[in-house]
């Protein structure tokens, strides 16, 4: 993915979260391959499927902290992430819907969608952030989502947007998807880090929200490396 996000922190806790994410230093390497042109359409499109196993999920997870946390303010930061995740009521906005539509422009039909197959690691990535946002409190969670994963999303997804209309023949509404979160992610990040310099108000609890930080940025790159290598194979 592109260079770690900086954004203003101005908390010891929140520079110690982002200090976590310069340990793990992680550049997607489809990103690379989309820019160069040298990930086939077939490649990308299976990114696209598997990736959208995981949108698909995606409201599941948000829900889960939503139910696990105890502060109005953040209930309402994650009803609103949960909102936008469904298109703020406009079916055809809604975040599953736009990536179905990002693979049908690189050549999928519905059939392909519906009967798309998780790969292992695929499967192993949903099912810890599963874990995490059920069963982890909501600061673990919220650090393990907000931080581990949207932070990085308006940088990652704009760049790919962008080879992929120019590289690849797509216009700006077929990806779409990719540009919702290049807004939506940003403003999300920067309201989550001031939750969670508000709400992590131990040393316990700050170490615990750390790891998993650690525990989900180390299942992002098993994933992103795992369905990688499927998309060149293909």
């Amino acid at each position: 993915m592109p260079e770690t996000p900086n954004p203003t922190s101005g908390s010891r806790f929140v520079d110690e979260l982002l200090s976590i994410q310069r340990e793990h230093p992680f550049r997607d390497p489809m990103l690379d391959a989309v820019r160069s042109g040298s990930m086939s359409r077939a490649g990308v499109l299976q990114w696209t499927l598997q990736a959208s196993l995981v949108v698909r999920q995606f409201t599941r997870f948000i829900s889960a902290i939503h139910a696990n946390c105890p502060h109005r303010d953040a209930q309402e930061l994650l009803a609103e992430n949960l909102w936008e995740e469904h298109g703020q009521g406009v079916l055809s906005r809604d975040h599953y819907v736009l990536i179905r539509k990002l693979a049908r422009s690189l050549g999928a039909t519905d059939l392909d969608l519906d009967e798309a197959r998780a790969l292992k690691e695929t499967s192993e990535y949903i099912n810890h952030c599963t874990r995490v946002t059920r069963e982890l409190s909501f600061v673990e969670s919220m650090a393990a989502i907000a931080v581990g994963l949207e932070i990085f999303m308006p940088a990652f997804f704009g760049a790919l947007s962008d080879s992929l209309c120019s590289r690849y023949g797509l216009t700006r509404a077929d990806v779409e998807y990719l540009m919702v979160h290049v807004v939506e992610d940003e403003a999300h990040a920067r309201r989550a880090l001031a939750l969670l310099e508000s709400y992590a108000d131990t040393p316990e609890v700050r170490d615990k929200a750390k790891a998993a930080l650690r525990e989900m940025l180390v299942a992002k790159r098993r994933f992103a490396l795992a369905v990688y290598d499927h998309c060149v194979k293909a």
